[in-house]
């Protein structure tokens, strides 16, 4: 079987001797794989075929899954897919493996891809045999859409209502103070409605801006922008509209004063999504701090928190369905990424360790009209 290995013969092979399989292979909707024994593809359907053109996939034959999908765990070219730390959280790497070992499987797969396209998969796996070698059968569907649709729905369906959930509830004790006169009260109470308002305000936003970016509709404004008074007033936002946490929102003092030519609105939200993110992730009467730098042609945006990720989170950041927060939610790091990626024109990154903490920064060029 060594001869079909690389040079595209299982598909001349499965026309000859196993028609129907051929025909079913090339007719359904899912994605067909076939795999050799050390995890290779020998064989793929025109549904990939297809599907690989619309994303600029690689479609060589004899690399494995995450080669094909460019998997940014594997973009150096050199790492081989299902031996990098991050493997062993992959859905589609556990279903390899179990039907190596002779366990059909079924999965779900998130793989950020080096183009800049996040998929969501389900793929399934069993043992075949294919001229007395052992083969794998790998079949994908493409799920993106559904758990997007999940995730949007999640937001409005869950956040924005308790969001509602609290304006009436403040409105509600406005209405009691102001029935029996307790100025005191009210003028307590006013803020609250203030902060739960522009906490509303901003998902809403948030979720229309990266509606937007996914579909690339999203127009770009460049403007001069101060990203040190940004810093300054994402903090400032967000310590006023997380007044049920006691975190300590900071702009570091040497923070430069930096100008810059980006979109601001884009900008904003990013580095508010990264702020938000690092205060979801710490404790009470924990810190958050925010800096930035430049260096030659580029700035650095940094926010700082003093959790550390675990290795499962780690590998799973920028997913577009991945969370901590539970199923259906995600779009946090994922909109962060594609944001800076598409539209900024930068890249996004972080560190992640015992000693320091997490950090997420971003790095934009000084001006992005020059781009």
């Amino acid at each position: 079987m060594s001869d079909y290995n690389f040079n595209g013969n299982i598909s001349n092979l499965l026309k000859e001797k196993h028609p129907l399989v051929y025909s079913l292979a090339e007719t359904v909707h899912e994605m067909i794989f076939i795999l050799d024994s050390m995890r290779r593809i020998v064989f793929f359907n025109k549904r990939f075929a297809e599907f690989a053109e619309n994303y600029h996939l690689d479609t060589t034959a004899g690399l494995r899954p995450g080669h094909i999908f460019r998997c940014t765990q594997v973009h150096d070219g050199e790492t081989v897919c299902g031996t990098t730390p991050f493997c062993c959280y992959c859905g589609a790497y556990k279903a390899i493996t179990s039907a190596a070992s002779g366990e059909e499987r079924v999965e779900e797969c998130r793989i950020k891809s080096q183009n800049g396209a996040a998929f969501d998969l389900k793929v399934s796996t069993s043992k075949i045999d294919i001229e007395g070698s052992p083969h794998m059968l790998f079949c994908v569907v493409d799920i993106s859409s559904e758990k997007r649709k999940q995730a949007l729905e999640k937001i409005f369906f869950h956040d924005i209502n308790n969001l509602a959930g609290g304006l009436t509830l403040i409105s509600d004790l406005l209405e009691g103070y102001v029935y029996i006169e307790d100025w005191n009260s009210i003028s307590e109470t006013v803020p609250l409605l203030s902060s739960a308002m522009s906490n509303l305000n901003n998902e809403i936003k948030s979720s229309y801006m990266l509606a937007l970016a996914e579909k690339d509709e999203l127009d770009v404004c460049v403007a001069s922008v101060d990203v040190t008074g940004m810093l300054t007033s994402v903090a400032k936002f967000l310590k006023e509209t997380t007044l049920d946490r006691e975190i300590d929102f900071k702009v570091q003092p040497e923070c430069e004063n930096l100008i810059i030519y980006t979109d601001q609105n884009i900008l904003n939200r990013v580095v508010t999504n990264m702020t938000k993110n690092a205060a979801e992730a710490s404790k009470d009467y924990s810190s958050v701090t925010l800096s930035c730098r430049t260096e030659g042609e580029k700035a650095y945006i940094y926010v700082h928190n003093e959790t550390v990720m675990d290795e499962e989170v780690k590998a799973s950041i920028f997913q577009r369905s991945f969370s901590t927060k539970g199923a259906g939610r995600g779009l946090g790091t994922y909109s962060m990424r594609l944001l800076t990626e598409r539209y900024l024109k930068g890249s996004i990154n972080f560190t992640s360790t015992d000693c320091c903490g997490t950090v997420f920064f971003i790095e934009i060029p000084l001006s992005l009209s020059d781009r």
